[in-house]
């Protein structure tokens, strides 16, 4: 009988000990199950304040682009049509080291004029000759983005990308992403978003824009655009133009010399203004500013490819072989103050006769292309997202969207751990 209660007893403790195991679990998964959904909540909530960002951002731009916004340039007047660092788009969340609250989330954002950065899409190949890439790097690159069926020398075209195991063409057009060079022969993810073990083909070392090493990816754009327009808005004067005489470039607002608009108006075939620069007359520095001002070989509304003057980091000038240090260096000191035109270059030390006419054609001083960066967070969840922005009519237009390919982006984008200032733009419920 004791026997019998005794295994009742031991029975009876199992079952309570299982039931007790199955309740655990339960909770357990429960509480797992609550720390997801929490966590879905939170990772939309990031999503919101990131997209908050953007916003705020679009109307930065918009205010820059219409001339409303900040600039407190020394030289900045009513009529200054220049992309520089002393409007509100580019000190506008100080790159990174101030945090937006809106409600119960907050974002961090950066805006970076893309005429800052080396496009993908025009680089020439001096300026790749000083990067940190090899011979069959560069001829690939420029085999990959031209149209013709001829590979250089070290370089491919279709047949060598039809015999790889997946095979593919070459884009043989205008790349969209700065990801799509990882499709070019010899490049892999380490050579865009690395510390490059390559020395360049001429032998230049080129530093990151923190003074340290130099990651590829840093420097480059896919889309950079920027006006072809005088300091009023206005459009340049097409020298290709049959329709340019000497009496146009006799007029205000060039006002040239009698026997250079003559010269000027003879040819239809300039391919740069570099070469308008070199003429007899055209060297003087009035003449040359007003040249630079207010001349150009494209009727198009806009411009791809061309580095803004007032916001080019010192990695990205370094790239171009016509610079010496020096001249890197003046550029630099003068973003301060900004350009406010294009012939303002002509001011800067090193900026005179060759020098002038083999850089002409690189330069802007405005943009109509932006890369806005934004993370947003809301509790234990970040989002960071990149998006791409286009000025059109004195508009700003998201052109695309796209999610970073790395989770720490804020390391990436050399913004600080921690946000050193806080603006509530919104309270919370």
């Amino acid at each position: 009988m004791r026997r019998d209660r005794g295994a009742s007893f031991v029975i009876t403790l199992a079952i309570l000990a299982g039931l007790v195991m199955v309740l655990a679990s339960t909770v357990a998964n429960q509480r797992q199950g609550f720390q997801d959904v929490l966590s879905r909540i939170e990772g939309d909530r990031a999503d919101m304040m990131a997209s908050a960002g953007i916003q705020r951002s679009m109307a930065a731009i918009t205010a820059s682009a219409s001339g409303t916004g900040s600039n407190t340039s020394s030289t900045s007047s009513a009529t200054d049509t220049s992309t520089n660092l002393n409007q509100e788009w580019a000190t506008l969340g100080d790159k990174g080291n101030e945090s937006f609250v809106v409600g119960g989330g907050s974002f961090r954002m950066e805006i970076v004029d893309a005429s800052s950065l080396l496009n993908i899409n025009t680089i020439k190949e001096d300026q790749l000759d000083r990067l940190p890439l090899t011979q069959e790097q560069i001829d690939s690159w420029l085999d990959y983005r031209e149209i013709g069926t001829t590979a250089r020398a070290q370089g491919a075209k279709d047949e060598f990308y039809q015999g790889l195991t997946k095979p593919y063409n070459a884009a043989l057009k205008r790349l969209e992403t700065v990801d799509q060079l990882l499709q070019v022969r010899g490049f892999t993810p380490a050579t865009l978003y690395k510390v490059s073990e390559n020395q360049s083909t001429t032998g230049t070392t080129i530093t990151g824009a923190d003074g340290g090493d130099l990651i590829l990816s840093d420097i480059l754009t896919a889309s950079s655009y920027s006006p072809n327009t005088n300091e009023e808005g206005q459009a340049k004067t097409n020298v290709n133009a049959q329709g340019t005489n000497a009496q146009t470039l006799l007029a205000a607002p060039l006002s040239l010399p009698q026997n250079l608009a003559e010269q000027i108006a003879s040819r239809k075939n300039w391919t740069g203004i570099g070469e308008i620069l070199a003429l007899p007359g055209a060297t003087s520095a009035d003449v040359a500013k007003r040249i630079l001002d207010n001349l150009s070989i494209s009727a198009g509304t806009r411009i791809e490819g061309k580095i803004n003057l007032n916001t080019a980091t010192e990695p990205v000038l370094s790239a171009i072989p016509q610079l010496t240090t020096d001249m890197v260096q003046s550029i630099l000191q003068r973003q301060n103050q900004g350009f406010a035109t294009l012939g303002e270059l002509a001011d800067v030390p090193g900026f005179s006769g060759t020098q002038l006419q083999d850089t002409a054609d690189l330069f802007t001083v405005s943009s109509q292309s932006f890369l806005v960066r934004v993370i947003g967070k809301a509790g234990s969840q970040t989002r960071a997202i990149e998006a791409f922005v286009e000025v059109r009519e004195g508009v700003p237009v998201i052109v695309q969207i796209f999610k970073p390919p790395f989770n720490d982006m804020r390391s990436r984008w050399y913004w600080p751990e921690d946000a050193a200032s806080e603006t509530t733009i919104a309270e919370g419920a």
